[in-house]
């Protein structure tokens, strides 16, 4: 298959126009060790690129989740600020003559995996999705095209983490004592300290983030 690199350096500067930090293609052939419900073909069926963009977390306060427990109703800003700008790709796409679909969460596709198929970055210690301008400080949706767009190559080890533990040595939570990320420890410990900022909002904790090196160091740069 031919991909368009027209077509993708338009897309690119689309969507630095419309305020997305991190844009990337992955080759859906990358996904076939997924679950059924978790490829990109479960979106669209002549899927031929999976966008994955990404939006700076520049301030905490864009993590906040918020939900009224007497309406039931939740609200993530970040999320809901990438939402609105994959429909924004989807429809500049859709002038283009391609069909394209903003990919929920649940079900959904692996985020931070797709973006390291995507060339975007590796995944850290902190089994975080890393990015050399950004660290981990990255919210993230994807898209499923059948737009031919020019892919990455995937990212399959992190040249960043060698030698380093500064973020496992510093989870309070500690998920990392084993050897290995253990989400369950993690949610635990998150549900249990939860940084309230409102009587319906809050931030999880973010120190594996926060402590590591690429994120420190992006983050005096842009200073």
């Amino acid at each position: 298959m031919e991909r368009d690199i027209n077509l993708t350096n338009k897309l690119v500067k689309f969507s630095k126009k419309i305020g997305i930090d991190i844009i990337g293609f992955a080759n859906p052939e990358y996904f076939e060790r997924y679950n059924k419900r978790n490829k990109p073909e479960h979106f669209l069926k002549d899927v031929k690129t999976i966008i994955v963009i990404g939006y700076h977390l520049f301030d905490q306060l864009l993590d906040v989740y918020s939900q009224n427990p007497r309406t039931g109703k939740s609200f993530q800003y970040a999320d809901s600020i990438l939402e609105d700008r994959g429909y924004q790709i989807k429809e500049f796409l859709s002038k283009q003559g391609f069909e394209s679909e903003v990919i929920s969460y649940n079900p959904g596709l692996y985020l931070k995996e797709a973006a390291a198929i995507a060339g975007i970055g590796p995944i850290g210690r902190n089994n975080l999705l890393l990015t050399e301008e950004f660290g981990s400080q990255v919210r993230l949706r994807a898209l499923a095209t059948n737009a031919p767009l020019v892919t990455g190559n995937p990212i399959n080890e992190s040249s960043y983490c060698v030698d380093c533990k500064i973020c496992l040595e510093a989870c309070p939570a500690n998920a990392f004592s084993d050897g290995e990320y253990n989400r369950d420890r993690c949610l635990s410990y998150n549900q249990k300290n939860l940084k309230r900022i409102s009587e319906f909002s809050e931030i999880w904790c973010n120190v594996c983030i926060e402590s590591c090196p690429v994120y420190r160091k992006s983050k005096n740069s842009n200073a």
